[in-house]
């Protein structure tokens, strides 16, 4: 810094020898300091049926006068091709081809306030030609993507990571990481125990919450538990079902309270309807201006920003 920069200290100082008090001009001036942006990161097993939820998210927080980008990643433009070799053995070789131009384009905004939602697709990695020593793979590098939150990192509050795979973190670049889990089926009964009922059906076996709770552990988070073994700090799970859940609300409650004590912080619980969601795509511009479609995601939005701007800097 330099020497005759003033700082928040040095200006509330100055104000408390006029008679202000030291810690409220101190709150004052902090609150005037620019912060740097969340840089989250979704984890997911599976991603293909959670854009709707990402980008519903993202435009809560538009809505609610935040502005926001989602970083995408662009997919890889290498391809593999097959070089013959001797003793008809074949061996794999990529040829390069011509990237994909960065694209940005502005999803949402706010006529008359602070609020965006703008959408940037790019390549995240660099790549030079494989050689002989590299086993026919290339070597890359993550340049582009830290360039790309570089430049973002003065002009939004929160910057989304959406890459091609979700499934394992970036502990590089990102600041936050949050679980997305998707449910097929709630898992409300053991049908693997099956109990007579009373028109002489067969019934599972009902499960408590800490039971449905393991049991959603293992079924759809197993893959955080995966190799590689890379230590990483959660900052909470969001839970998207694609059929009406077959529980209640307290049900759930128990569900979350054991998902907390294993120490995966409950941030909501989604459904997707009847209707299937488009299968990779974030929402179209005219959801993103529909008061309904947006106001199904402000509560998990909510409480997503406040488990945010509650962690401490630089976790991961």
């Amino acid at each position: 810094m330099p020497k005759h920069q003033s700082t928040a200290a040095q200006t509330a100082r100055k104000a408390s020898r006029n008679g202000a008090k030291y810690t409220e001009v101190l709150r004052a001036a902090a609150s005037d300091t620019p912060h740097a942006p969340h840089v989250l990161r979704f984890l997911a097993k599976r991603s293909g049926d959670l854009y709707h939820l990402v980008g519903g998210i993202a435009a809560a927080w538009a809505h609610s006068g935040q502005r926001v980008l989602l970083l995408q990643e662009a997919e890889d433009y290498w391809q593999w091709t097959m070089r013959p070799r001797t003793r008809g053995r074949r061996k794999k070789e990529i040829k390069p081809a011509t990237p994909p131009e960065p694209t940005i384009s502005t999803l949402w905004a706010a006529q008359d306030g602070p609020g965006l939602l703008t959408r940037h697709t790019c390549m995240w990695t660099a790549r030079q030609p494989a050689q002989e020593s590299d086993c026919g793979f290339p070597r890359t590098e993550r340049s582009p993507l830290a360039a790309a939150v570089a430049d973002a990192s003065d002009t939004y509050d929160v910057i989304v990571l959406v890459p091609t795979h979700w499934s394992y973190p970036d502990r590089e670049t990102a600041t936050a990481h949050v679980i997305l889990g998707e449910i097929d089926a709630f898992p409300d009964t053991d049908c693997r125990t099956a109990l007579p009922g009373s028109g002489g059906e067969e019934r599972g076996v009902p499960l408590s919450p800490e039971q449905s709770a393991a049991v959603l552990r293992e079924r759809c988070l197993g893959f955080l538990f995966g190799f590689p073994h890379i230590p990483i700090t959660f900052d909470g799970v969001i839970w998207q079902s694609h059929r009406e859940l077959p529980v209640d609300a307290a049900y759930l409650a128990g569900v979350d309270q054991d998902m907390n004590r294993a120490g995966l912080r409950p941030l909501g619980w989604t459904c997707t309807g009847p209707q299937p969601v488009p299968y990779k795509q974030l929402p179209e511009p005219d959801q993103l201006k529909d008061p309904g479609f947006v106001q199904q995601y402000q509560s998990i939005a909510g409480r997503l920003r406040a488990a945010l701007d509650a962690r401490p800097v630089s976790r991961n």
